[in-house]
Parts: structure tokens; sequence; C-alpha cells
């Protein structure tokens, strides 16, 4: 989707926030993993994000070798019990289009009056499409309390998901391509190097993520139930980048990588039914 087409819709109060912040936070990655964080000045239509950069900056190298990205936005509160925020996570593009890049451009002049100069000569112009926005509310009601940090209670909800923004028809379809899988603790479920060919969802147990780079092995993440992972190696067309493996009795459901792109490719709409199907798809499990 280029910036200049209508976006899917956020709920009012994550659209206003977005709005009504200046910065964000970008975390990017080398492909062998080796992370960077910046912040950047940025204006939002929808979910999508877009900011600029030089093109030698560090952020710009790595998205050309890698789109992957996680971000956030938010702001420090002395009362933490009031801390809101947005996280997401998603894939990063430069800008082309000529049409595209002075639509950015307008958005900044009117977010920020007081800029004198808003021309991208010499800039890099990125758009981050996320795959999903997380907004943390701890003054709000509404969310789900997912823990505590320093004695205080943190409430999150998913706002926006491209896995939840599929026809009913499409994400049942879809859904019945999920094939259960059983992994023992200690069996490799993918290997750093090879071939991308599924997308993976974890309905009990544990594994963790593996990175080879030459050095000795390192864990660099481990997930759980309701997790997933495979897809960012699909998504690039890419061998996988790390290796994952089970470290408890694990059921899995998989999806060939063929389905699970002809998902992204369709989650144009924007209902929940692809979330719904999923959760009643684990249930039957």
């Amino acid at each position: 989707m280029s910036a200049g087409e209508p976006e899917a819709a956020i709920p009012p109060e994550v659209d206003e926030y977005l709005r009504a912040h200046g910065t964000l936070t970008l975390a990017t990655a080398t492909p062998t993993g080796l992370p960077h964080a910046a912040t950047f000045v940025y204006v939002s239509d929808g979910p999508a994000l877009y900011f600029y950069t030089r093109p030698e900056t560090t952020t710009a190298r790595h998205l050309d070798q890698n789109p992957a990205v996680a971000f956030t936005i938010g702001e420090y509160a002395p009362d933490w019990s009031r801390t809101t925020g947005i996280q997401g996570t998603g894939e990063c593009e430069v800008l082309l289009d000529p049409a595209a890049i002075r639509r950015v451009a307008a958005l900044f002049t009117q977010k920020f009056p007081d800029v004198a100069d808003t021309r991208t000569t010499g800039l890099s112009v990125f758009r981050i499409a996320p795959a999903e926005l997380r907004f943390i509310d701890n003054a709000g009601a509404g969310g789900e309390a997912v823990g505590r940090t320093l004695g205080g209670a943190y409430r999150s909800r998913v706002v926006y998901s491209v896995f939840r923004d599929l026809p009913e028809q499409a994400a049942a379809t879809l859904a019945a391509r999920l094939v259960p899988l059983e992994v023992a603790p200690g069996e490799v479920i993918v290997r750093q190097g090879a071939p991308a060919d599924k997308f993976f969802i974890i309905v009990a147990g544990a594994v963790e993520v593996v990175r080879e780079d030459g050095g000795a092995p390192r864990v660099v993440a481990a997930l759980g139930p309701g997790q997933f992972f495979g897809e960012v190696a699909i998504l690039r067309d890419t061998p996988r980048t790390a290796t994952v493996r089970a470290t408890a009795p694990t059921t899995l459901l998989a999806m060939e990588r063929d389905a699970f792109r002809a998902l992204v490719a369709q989650s144009l709409a924007t209902t929940q039914d692809f979330d719904r199907v999923i959760r009643r798809r684990l249930a039957d499990l």
C-alpha cells in the first residue's frame, strides 16, 4: 500500500494518540541480528508511520538489508500508573514514488507547522507498515493486564493486526491449513540458514530462538503459547535467520509458506474474523 492509498482503520483513540505524539524509537537489525535503535520525528496516516533519515545512517543501512522493525511511541509519566504508549512490529520500506513523497512532506508540514523547511532533498523517506500495534493504557479501563513492573500492573491490548484483518471465509480457509505438530524437548523446529517453508503458532509448551553467528550460539528470545515465529523469512523470501528448538513438550500449528503469504496479501479488510477463527482452532486442540 502506498502513501496515496487509504489505510486500514484503527480505534479513534489510537489514531489520536499517534497524531498527538511526535517521536518514535525504532529498532532495526542486520540480517545476522546486530541491533540498533534510533529516535525519529514521524507522521501517521492510519496505522502507517513515516519518517526521514539520511541514506548513509545506520538505520537506513539496516533497512536496506532487513526491513523487519519494532518501535515504541510514548512519554514518561511521574505517576507510573498512568503510563500510555504504542508498541509495534512490522516492515519498513523506502518510498520511491514522488507523489507519495510529496504527500508525506505535506503531512509533516501539517503536523509541524513551525518547521520552516520540510524538503526531502538528500533524505530517504521511509514508511513503516505495522503487522501489529499494541496500545498500553494503564489509565484506562480496557485492555488485558499483561504483567507487573516495579510493583505496578500494566495493561495492554492489540488494536491492529494483519492477522485479524481478513474476511470470515478467507480466514476459515486459511485456518483449516494449520496443521498440528508435536515436538519433543530439544528438537529443532527450524534451523538457521534453511529455507523458510512454514509459519508456526505455539499452542502449548515453549521454544528458544538461537542465533549462530560464527561464535558460540546465543539465545536471543524465548517464546510461549500464543506467540508465533517464522513469518519474517517467509515475507522477505530469505533463509531462516535463526534456529528454533523446543525447550519443553510443545504443540504447534504449522502453515505452509504459500498459504501464509496469501494470508498477508489478503489482509486489507477491517474485520477481526481471523483472530476469532484462530482462537476457535486453538480451542479445538
